[in-house]
């Protein structure tokens, strides 16, 4: 947001808004030919849809509004002064060209982690898949606590169980809040969905029968259901390695992959496929 300060909005603008995110004050005046260029140019860097960084033009030649730059001990114009829970955390005096308002506001801008995290928020009820891939290079980048909890609720969200076992075991007890413990009981809840009693029954089958490409491709099927990909990858692969037209088996092994996308275990077993048919 972009703002112009003066008495009446002052507490809900500045005071107020400096709760929420960081506020920078540019303190400038019409008389001072060294604002002129620079107005223009803070307004474009922060952007009146910044969910991050609110912009608040204080103009120093309203009476009212001069204190304010006395109080906070300014000696020159223009001045930006970055403003966090009510109180000022950083100044800048004088003009600056693009690159020193950029370096200004480096601190309190998000990276390009925090970036692809919130795109990813914004995609996780409607395409987890979408999200996924963003938490993913989201976490090349930068590996906190939050990011995984994310990535685990994508990964729970396109049945990949072990997956977000994995993620979840990563997070300290310090970072296991109400997000972790949400992940956690859905996670548990798909475990118990997942070990059928129709699926423990063709394990034993096959268990008896270890060379049946039938009951593996059953058993792959339900495998792929129940979030076990990698499992129902392998058994499809040990079908096709014996009989490359066997029932179906082709046809779920490259539905499963389409399904998983750029994961990487769907890429492993993709260049076994094409070892196995060139």
């Amino acid at each position: 947001m972009i703002v112009d300060i003066n008495v009446q909005n002052f507490q809900q603008a500045l005071i107020e808004a400096s709760m929420n995110k960081t506020v920078v004050i540019y303190f400038h005046a019409q008389a001072v030919p060294e604002c002129q260029p620079m107005t223009p140019l803070l307004e474009r860097l922060i952007g009146a849809d910044n969910g991050h960084i609110d912009l608040a033009k204080v103009d120093v030649e309203d009476p009212q509004l001069q204190s304010l730059a006395s109080q906070l001990g300014l000696r020159g114009l223009p001045a930006m002064v970055a403003f966090k829970d009510g109180q000022p955390v950083d100044v800048l005096e004088g003009p600056q060209d693009e690159n020193g308002i950029r370096q200004f506001l480096q601190p309190y801008q998000p990276n390009e982690a925090e970036l692809l995290l919130d795109q990813a928020k914004q995609m996780l009820g409607m395409d987890p898949q979408a999200a996924y891939g963003l938490l993913q290079q989201a976490r090349a980048l930068e590996d906190t606590a939050s990011i995984r909890l994310y990535l685990a609720e994508a990964a729970l969200a396109l049945n990949k169980l072990e997956e977000t076992k994995q993620l979840l075991a990563s997070i300290g007890m310090a970072d296991q809040d109400s997000q972790y413990q949400h992940i956690l009981a859905r996670l548990e809840l798909a475990e118990e969905a997942a070990d059928s009693p129709e699926l423990r029954e063709l394990e034993q089958k096959l268990a008896a029968e270890p060379d049946s490409l039938q009951l593996k491709e059953e058993l792959a099927v339900l495998y792929f259901q129940a979030g076990r990909q990698e499992e129902a990858l392998q058994l499809l692969t040990e079908v096709l390695q014996k009989d490359l037209a066997f029932g179906e088996a082709r046809k779920h092994f490259l539905d499963m992959l389409t399904t998983m996308g750029a994961d990487p275990v769907a890429s492993r077993y993709r260049r076994k496929l094409y070892s196995m048919l060139y």
